[in-house]
């Protein structure tokens, strides 16, 4: 008899569906609560959305689970994170647990470099924490290469409007799309 853990470890990646996210999806990118704080972070960035200055991208199955998520800034002000032509910037890129190591990571990517491929993107950045040693494993094996240390010192504003400064080291991470 297979259990559910064994079965999602091998799950086949044509059961699960990449999509754009609506705004009846802003609940569940919080993830159970997990994500709360960037309750405003995810509407504003939804609110982008419109402006084609931002992709944003859910993984679910056949029965509409989230089981996973990436953001795409394609402009900043920051033009060497993204221009809005050739660089785009990939954020808040997460599967859940139960569902990592499974290929689902490397679907979401291959399809969000596609993507970006048609719409005339030449590179991908991101930054990864300098903590999160699997996410650096995957993108490693992905083709991506380290370029720079980034302090990772950013803030918002969380779902009862106090702002949270972080401090999060990273990698500096670019992908050459050809």
């Amino acid at each position: 008899m297979i259990d559910k853990v064994t079965s999602i470890q091998t799950p086949n990646l044509s059961d699960f569906i990449i999509r754009q996210v609506d705004k009846a999806d802003l609940p569940a990118l919080e993830w159970d609560g997990e994500y709360l704080k960037y309750r405003r972070m995810f509407a504003n960035l939804y609110h982008n959305t419109r402006y084609k200055d931002t992709l944003m991208w859910i993984v679910e199955t056949k029965q509409c689970e989230m089981v996973g998520q990436a953001f795409v800034i394609l402009r900043s002000e920051e033009k060497e994170v993204a221009d809005g032509k050739t660089r785009a910037y990939v954020f808040s890129f997460r599967v859940k647990p139960q569902f990592r190591n499974c290929g689902i990571g490397s679907y979401l990517m291959g399809f969000i470099e596609n993507d970006l491929r048609e719409r005339g993107f030449k590179c991908i950045t991101l930054n990864v924490a300098k903590e999160n040693l699997d996410a650096l494993r995957l993108y490693q094996r992905l083709g991506y290469r380290i370029t720079g240390s980034r302090p990772g010192i950013w803030s918002f504003v969380d779902h009862e409007g106090r702002t949270q400064h972080i401090h999060e080291p990273s990698w500096r991470m670019i992908k050459d799309l050809l």
